[in-house]
């Protein structure tokens, strides 16, 4: 025997295998054909190759109701498409003679897809057995033919059908699954795909090993975070491992983010499969989980305390971080101007979480005014809020009061109507209360403890006496004839009543403004001269210690009483300078729009406690500071400016910015704007 093997002629092979086989490339153009396919077909390889094989068999004219063109079509494009072998049942598929007309033939095909080493499908081998003999064998027997040899004759074709059948069942009832099924090979290359899959998949996974699935299908883990292509679930099945409820994100761009729960093990028994992943989606369930366990870290949140503008912001930033939004807004109801502000917002991109705030809105302008408009849910498509694909805007309500609007954005689109509406709505729900509840208890408090301290300290009976001694103090210290000692006992006498009369006054303003026994003298004033009157009587008591600046407009229209808003500028300077370091500037602002016209008075300074800013306007409140530097004062200039603020039907708030020891405290106050003054 020979030491040397001589080399194998595949191609003298290939044409010597007694079964008919045609080669196909991606085109289904006809590369090669063996010669038992030219004894099947009665062509010759010359008449066939290079032509498309739909166009060398055509449809026989003579039965344009035979299904065989269609069905070989149909076979051949699904292995292009899935990669996978395909058994077709038998059929009809007359052969041209080559003397004109067809001739009746049964086959029993097969076709089988040739893959490179990257995967990708290169030819198709066709094998097309030809079992004309046996379906004629059934409608008459042969005569003379042994029963060993019909046996083994209807065997073969028989097989072939059984193969097609349960091949076909078993599609059919993957295909019937919602559950994506894909079988893989050595390298977990897909070759196996049922209806779910394809769907899904549509075509990301063409030639990809298992290394590749999270690049090609966008896979993350479940935390947001890159999954590794060594431990994706197919790769672990090729490793032997049973994978089982392996959760994955699927974040393809320009398409919601989908959850899935992976299942994945190896195959051992079958040529050319080597393990089996199953994808269940579980979005909405998903979804579901997320959305009730953000409403109760809501409930923490808000049970927790804290000023409202912190739990607001950061309400609406676990609303977006736990419930998938790429961003998340808390607009305001203005009362003061009859419009919508932003208050708090977040983003998922930071470069679009500081974009500069947008300018009121108006009822039922864009989402968050049609749902303040409505006070009702709004879904919006394409909002005017640059790459945005959609937005869900919900009422933030109390009773028939709306008192904001919380507002979803969505940078991929989202189906309205889903669960996300109503658990949003639920959201608004506990926002309402929250936000009703710290309003009633301020003003329940405030209420209580002025009245009470009102009953207890004040009446109108203290006034008169007040006044007289306050008179009878100041004749007294006139006399010539007073010794010294006695005047200066007088003097102190004197300036601790006016002192303490002016407490009276100012609490019974208070009381009376509140309770509505004195009203405000309203016409057209110009609140930029008033503000400017209230800086030079200041500059006037500050002397060269602190600088008195006033940015302001040439006229501020607003519809008051020119008496109280002078009190409300004044007390608001005179604070100012009270805390301000020696050196250092007051600033005043003032400007208007067609909404509301704002002042602001601001001072560098001691920082004021957080847990101090919500009681800075109830009476008789003196910071810590004030009462441990012993600053002068009552409590009191505050708690006024607010009630004429109000009566005025304005607001006014106080806010800080700045490091400690740099801190610039700002009050803000807000009316209504007012008609234009007429100038002579």
């Amino acid at each position: 025997m020979s030491g040397t093997q001589e080399p194998i002629d595949y191609r003298a092979l290939f044409r010597s295998v007694p079964t008919p086989v045609v080669v196909l490339d991606r085109q289904l153009l006809i590369v090669d054909v063996n010669d038992a396919y030219q004894t099947a077909t009665m062509r010759s390889r010359e008449e066939l190759v290079g032509r498309p094989i739909l166009a060398a068999f055509p449809e026989n004219p003579r039965d344009p109701s035979s299904p065989g063109v269609a069905k070989l079509a149909a076979s051949l494009e699904r292995v292009l498409r899935d990669r996978v072998t395909d058994v077709m049942e038998l059929h009809q598929y007359d052969i041209p003679q080559a003397g004109g007309g067809f001739e009746t033939r049964w086959w029993a095909p097969v076709s089988v897809p040739v893959l490179n080493a990257a995967g990708e499908l290169t030819h198709i081998v066709h094998r097309a057995e030809d079992v004309t003999a046996y379906v004629r064998a059934q409608r008459e027997d042969i005569p003379g033919e042994p029963e060993a040899q019909t046996r083994q004759r209807e065997a073969e074709p028989f097989a072939h059908q059984a193969l097609w059948e349960q091949r076909q069942t078993l599609q059919d009832l993957a295909d019937s699954l919602d559950t994506v099924v894909i079988g893989c090979d050595t390298e977990g290359r897909p070759v196996v795909y049922n209806e779910a899959a394809r769907t899904l998949i549509a075509g990301r996974l063409a030639g990809a090993p298992a290394s590749r699935w999270p690049e090609r299908l966008h896979l993350y883990a479940a935390d947001g975070g890159p999954l590794p292509g060594t431990e994706v679930a197919v790769t672990r099945a090729l490793r032997g491992e049973h994978v089982r409820d392996d959760m994955v994100v699927m974040r393809i761009p320009g398409t919601p983010p989908r959850s899935f729960r992976m299942h994945a093990r190896p195959v051992t028994h079958r040529s050319g499969l080597a393990a089996v992943v199953a994808m269940n989606d579980v979005t909405a369930l998903r979804r579901v989980a997320q959305l009730t366990e953000c409403e109760l870290e809501i409930a923490k949140l808000i049970a927790g305390g804290g000023d409202t503008d912190g739990v607001l912001a950061r309400v609406v930033r676990l609303i977006g971080v736990m419930t998938g939004w790429d961003a998340t807004e808390f607009w305001i109801v203005d009362e003061v101007a009859g419009v919508l502000r932003r208050s708090a917002r977040w983003a998922a991109d930071e470069r679009d979480a500081l974009r500069p705030p947008p300018g009121p809105l108006p009822a039922g302008r864009d989402a968050p005014g049609r749902a303040w408009q409505t006070n009702e849910p709004v879904w919006a498509t394409g909002p005017d809020d640059g790459p945005r694909r959609a937005a869900l805007a919900a009422p933030v309500s109390s009773g028939s009061n709306t008192l904001g609007v919380l507002v979803c954005y969505s940078d991929t689109p989202r189906a309205a109507g889903d669960t996300r509406t109503a658990s949003l709505t639920g959201i608004c729900a506990q926002l309402g209360g929250f936000l009703e509840r710290r309003r009633a208890e301020s003003l329940a408090a405030e209420l209580d403890r002025t009245k009470d301290e009102y009953i207890a300290l004040v009446g109108h009976e203290l006034r008169t006496p007040l006044t007289s001694i306050q008179a009878y103090t100041e004749m007294l210290v006139d006399d010539p004839e007073l010794s010294a000692e006695h005047r200066e006992m007088l003097e102190v006498m004197h300036r601790n009543v006016a002192g303490l009369n002016a407490v009276v006054v100012t609490l019974l303003d208070v009381a009376g403004l509140r309770s509505g026994y004195l009203r405000l003298d309203r016409q057209p004033v110009n609140l930029a001269d008033v503000v400017r009157a209230a800086a030079d009587d200041a500059r006037a008591r500050a002397g060269e210690r602190v600088t008195v600046a006033v940015n302001a407009p040439a006229t501020a229209p607003v519809d008051g009483d020119p008496h109280r808003l002078r009190q409300v500028a004044g007390e608001l300077v005179n604070n100012a300078l009270t805390w301000a370091p020696d050196a250092s500037t007051v600033g005043v602002t003032l400007h208007a729009d067609a909404h509301a016209t704002v002042l602001s008075v601001a001072n560098t300074g001691r920082r004021i406690p957080e847990e101090e800013r919500a009681q800075l306007f109830e009476l008789f409140f003196r910071g810590s500071a004030a009462r441990h530097h012993g600053v002068p004062g009552n409590g009191l200039g505050l708690t006024l400016v607010r009630a004429i603020v109000e009566l005025h039907g304005g607001t006014i708030s106080v806010s800080e910015t700045g490091e400690p020891g740099e801190t610039a405290t700002v009050f803000t106050v807000r009316l209504p704007a007012g008609p234009a003054l007429r100038h002579a």
